[in-house]
């Protein structure tokens, strides 16, 4: 073979294993979801035009482009703002002229001691639904916040408005010390709804690391009896029932911690609560 045929030949696979080695590398970043920052004068402006509004600090800001297209940037921001200021927050960001789309994720220490974890709505890649500067929450975020503090004081607690459309109430605090202290969501379930401005035949999920149960309308009342009778009377530190988000084709039930020795009368009280969870199966775990 002669020389210039081999040169030819070895440069042809370098540039072979180069386009491989890019296409891997591109590959990873898109299974990775790597960020590329995409700072710009007219964001950086906007984030310190937010960082100077009354009540709000710990301000956050980041825009970004992601593989592989590398194009049409994301905006995100986020804050702590005081509950007092929130109203006048809101305000003035629906009524800003930054000429893009902005995400915002809100935590908002309230007057009880309490925090709320306010995120507005986003697609899959973290871009605002809302498509403006105006944070979309899927409810109304001020009244909400107030009925919360009002009825759960310190309590640290995320709404949302979940894939299913379901009205979601989570408790972003860990715990290993049962579910009582969740119970006010469960009794309010129905006065938090309406104070989200959302209608009242809506389901209302309460999640957290020790309780997931889905109160369905007018179920508030027995759902609080059926959950304070397990946890008083049966040793019961944690409880879960899918209520409606079981896998398809799968089959909803309940996850109960408790001692062996109450599973049966914890079985017999879940179904003689005439909720629609009477019917689902019992899981049991050891505490």
């Amino acid at each position: 073979m002669r020389l210039r045929t081999r040169v030819w030949l070895a440069a042809l696979v370098i540039a072979l294993l180069d386009v491989l080695l890019g296409a891997a590398t591109l590959f990873s970043w898109m299974v990775n979801e790597t960020r590329f920052d995409r700072p710009t004068a007219a964001f950086d402006t906007f984030v310190e035009e937010v960082e100077a509004l009354p009540g709000v600090t710990e301000v956050s800001g980041q825009r970004w482009v992601e593989a592989p297209i590398f194009v049409d940037p994301i905006s995100q921001i986020e804050l702590d703002v005081e509950q007092e200021h929130l109203p006048a927050l809101l305000d003035e960001l629906c009524a800003s002229a930054h000429p893009e789309g902005v995400s915002w994720s809100l935590e908002v220490p309230a007057a009880a001691g309490g925090v709320m974890s306010l995120h507005s709505q986003t697609d899959s890649s973290g871009r605002a639904l809302s498509g403006g500067t105006c944070p979309s929450f899927g409810f109304d975020a001020v009244s909400l916040v107030d009925e919360l503090d009002e009825v759960a004081p310190g309590m640290a607690v995320q709404p949302a408005i979940w894939e299913n459309d379901r009205f979601a109430l989570v408790s972003i605090e860990e715990t290993r010390d049962g579910y009582p202290h969740l119970l006010p969501l469960v009794q309010n379930a129905g006065v938090l709804l309406a104070a989200a401005g959302l209608g009242p035949d809506r389901e209302v999920e309460i999640n957290s690391t020790t309780l997931g149960a889905t109160i369905l309308p007018g179920q508030e009342e027995p759902y609080l009896a059926l959950l304070a009778d397990l946890a008083e009377d049966h040793e019961v530190g944690a409880f879960w029932a899918d209520g409606g988000s079981a896998p398809m084709g799968g089959r909803d039930h309940v996850n109960v911690t408790a001692p062996a020795a109450q599973h049966a009368a914890i079985e017999s009280r879940i179904g003689a609560s005439g909720l629609h969870i009477a019917d689902f199966p019992v899981t049991f775990h050891e505490p």
